[in-house]
């Protein structure tokens, strides 16, 4: 009754506002379907690792930790570890910041780097010690994303983890506090030498 009412007062604006509305709602549709496809593709161990070379080096060391192979059958892939799976805007966060890297790869000093492998090295210790500040920032989010302190069984530990965890616990430490360098090759060495590495 109303719409008819309406189409008889404005004939004209009316259908207009139906298609005009209409064209929105699908290409506000259609640009969520982009931006969700875009999302669940750059957040794949796919795209992380295989996209650009300077990823090859990091994924080969990953695939030796029980992070990738396990007695439980369970695996923690690429975005599991570096993107937030708590909030929408965690995870935006995170691919704002991977912005920098697509820049180092195409324009930055990866694109003029002679030896990829050999700049990489040079810039591991700097990278390590920014992801390990996010972490350490973020109460160990990324980590939290499949581990926390409520789902341990810590009976079922290594008596040093089971004193570790429980002191964790008290003092009110995250997980970045002891568990570094468990996927990528440790720069512990490296940061000993150079401690005032960036």
């Amino acid at each position: 009754m109303i719409r008819r009412l309406l189409s008889i007062i404005f004939p004209h604006t009316y259908r207009a506002g139906i298609i005009i509305g209409a064209s929105f709602f699908a290409i506000g549709v259609g640009l969520i379907a982009i931006y969700a496809s875009a999302v669940d593709y750059t957040n794949s161990t796919a795209f992380c690792a295989f996209q650009c070379h300077e990823m090859q080096r990091p994924y080969s060391e990953y695939i030796t930790t029980k992070h990738y192979k396990n007695e439980f059958g369970v695996r923690a892939e690429c975005p599991d570890c570096h993107v937030s799976h708590q909030k929408w805007q965690f995870t935006m966060y995170a691919k704002a910041l991977a912005t920098n890297d697509l820049f180092e790869h195409f324009f930055g000093h990866y694109a003029r780097a002679t030896d990829v492998d050999a700049q990489f090295e040079a810039d591991r210790a700097a990278m390590a010690k920014r992801v390990w500040a996010r972490m350490k920032e973020s109460d160990s989010r990324e980590c939290r994303n499949c581990h926390s302190y409520e789902g341990m069984e810590l009976g079922e530990q290594m008596k040093v983890a089971q004193r570790q965890h429980s002191t964790a616990v008290e003092k009110g430490k995250t997980c970045i506090d002891c568990h570094k360098g468990l996927v990528h090759k440790s720069v512990n060495e490296l940061l000993e030498s150079n401690p005032s590495s960036p």
